[in-house]
């Protein structure tokens, strides 16, 4: 969109959407299950590839590896045979290598699932959902922006079932349910999707000469950022710098201080905050090169709940170049963070070295985030609980390049990219911005 664009209206994206969601309604007719009679009682056992709980500690202990708070997905990972039982997950999981440690659903477009106890298959997004005494699985779908395409009551909290369920059905006092969601994220509203009225309150074009500090102040210094980051951070115009109506936050080798790369963090976190009912979207190109680390994220004004990540962070996009031409948009909470694995996000493919806009759209009850307005993750609790939903508070707006680090570094040598490399940082590594704005909802 160019600079004098509004947020525009999505019909097109909405029918897409919806003819989707009707496919995979009626593809669902004929769930993929393999009907088997016990002496005692009725089972089913679920089809598709079946795997658990995230990346695997090496020492075969089954506990989930844990990382960096910023740290997602280091890749897909797992495989299973057809009709496996959950103790086939379990020595699957064991198995697997390569997985991120913030997610349990890996199926296609199933990253980033919620509430989810173990991933029961590929094939439409099948978990056994927690937390759902009370809830169906309409409900639990609708937490990620999918819709529920199956519904069953699982057997001792495995990925076997004894009960065929309506998708608007609960069951008792059960806390575990066995749901089968769209991979499609069709949205937390659709009727509200492009009838929404924004207006701008907020906004910086990069028309000037420098940085605005009016509106943008600088964190400065290094020290890893406890992510094991390499750069020191500074406020010169060698890396961060506005010029021809953009943004240039510039990481290149060069000793500073303790540290040999340097970069800039700029925040509006002395200047601006926004809560729910806020549109955020920026226009940004990303550097490619292996070892950068850019981000676009929030996090509060106020720590009203706690330190880290019982507040809250909001990350509207970040990307790594050590896993090509793929963002991510994440929610980090009590709840759901890479400790739990239990990160709620999702991913998307797009080439990084062209312009797009990233934005979140933040309600009282959720938060969506697009790409060049796609709609590609959703969130939305089962309650607004502070654990769960931390967003009822202010947050400001970070733009900032990272190098290395345990995420950013990960297919790097010790995490550190080479200076002479020209995949790597041979030449400075440039993230461009041509615009951030903010809308507040009016109707």
């Amino acid at each position: 969109p160019s600079k004098a664009a509004m947020p525009t209206m999505r019909h097109a994206r909405l029918r897409a959407a919806c003819a989707a969601v009707a496919a995979a309604a009626a593809a669902a007719v004929e769930p993929q299950l393999a009907w088997s009679v016990s002496a005692g009682a009725n089972a089913a056992q679920v089809g598709g590839e079946v795997a658990a709980c995230g990346a695997r500690n090496s020492d075969g202990s089954g506990h989930c590896a844990q990382q960096d708070h910023l740290l997602l997905q280091l890749g897909a990972g797992g495989g299973g045979g057809r009709l496996a039982t959950a103790s086939a997950a379990n020595a699957t999981a064991r198995k697997a290598k390569g997985k991120g440690p913030g997610d349990v659903a890996s199926g296609a477009g199933c990253h980033g699932m919620i509430d989810v106890e173990k991933d029961c298959g590929h094939h439409g997004c099948l978990v056994l959902a927690s937390e759902m005494r009370g809830f169906s699985c309409d409900e639990y779908c609708h937490r990620s922006g999918r819709t529920c395409l199956a519904a069953w009551e699982e057997v001792d909290e495995t990925c076997d079932s004894m009960l065929s369920l309506r998708c608007d059905e609960t069951y008792g006092t059960t806390s575990d349910l066995l749901c089968r969601c769209s991979s499609e994220v069709v949205g937390l509203d659709l009727q509200s999707h492009g009838s929404d009225v924004w207006e701008l309150v907020w906004s910086d074009e990069f028309d000037g000469v420098e940085v605005d500090r009016s509106k943008w102040g600088f964190v400065e210094g290094g020290g890893g950022f406890g992510n094991s980051e390499l750069q020191h951070y500074t406020d010169r115009a060698e890396n961060a710098r506005v010029h021809d109506g953009i943004l240039s936050i510039t990481a290149q080798c060069e000793k500073y201080g303790h540290e040999s790369f340097t970069s800039a963090k700029l925040t509006t976190e002395q200047t601006a905050g926004w809560g729910p009912g806020h549109r955020v979207e920026v226009r940004a190109k990303l550097p490619t090169g292996k070892g950068t680390w850019p981000a676009i994220w929030m996090l509060p004004v106020d720590e009203a709940y706690g330190d880290w990540p019982k507040s809250g962070e909001l990350d509207i996009m970040e990307a790594v170049g050590c896993t090509e031409d793929t963002i991510y948009g994440t929610a980090h909470t009590d709840a759901y963070n890479h400790m739990h694995s239990s990160q709620a996000y999702n991913k998307k493919t797009l080439s990084l070295s062209e312009w797009h806009t990233y934005s979140i759209e933040w309600k009282q009850d959720g938060v969506e985030w697009f790409v060049d307005g796609e709609l590609y993750v959703s969130f939305a609790p089962s309650s607004h609980s502070s654990d769960k939903w931390p967003f009822d508070k202010e947050f400001y707006l970070i733009l900032n390049l990272a190098v290395g680090g345990a995420w950013g570094g990960n297919c790097l040598r010790h995490g550190w990219p080479s200076c002479s490399s020209g995949s790597e940082f041979g030449q400075p590594q440039v993230m461009e911005v041509d615009f951030a704005r903010v809308y507040a909802l009016k109707s």
